[in-house]
């Protein structure tokens, strides 16, 4: 389930990935480490792993990102 009812929306997995990404965009950079994505998504009050976990199993699952410890990278960018 993407959504629940009872979820904080501005913490929801669909959330969080769309701040990832803005973050990618943010960047003009097709990877980010672990520990830029944790700092920035701070920001947005989003401090617990498990909603950045959520969010980036949400993009990896669609296929939109990849990773190599410690970077996750963007797929498809041209």
């Amino acid at each position: 389930m993407l959504l629940s009812k009872d979820e904080n929306l501005k913490t929801s997995s669909v959330n969080v990935a769309y701040l990832i990404l803005k973050l990618f965009k943010n960047q003009k950079n097709e990877k980010l480490s672990i520990f830029e994505i944790t700092e920035q998504l701070k920001k947005y009050k989003v401090e617990h792993y498990r909603q950045m976990f959520c969010g980036l199993s949400l993009l990896y699952s669609v296929g939109l990102i990849d990773f190599s410890e410690p970077y996750f990278y963007l797929v498809g960018q041209s």
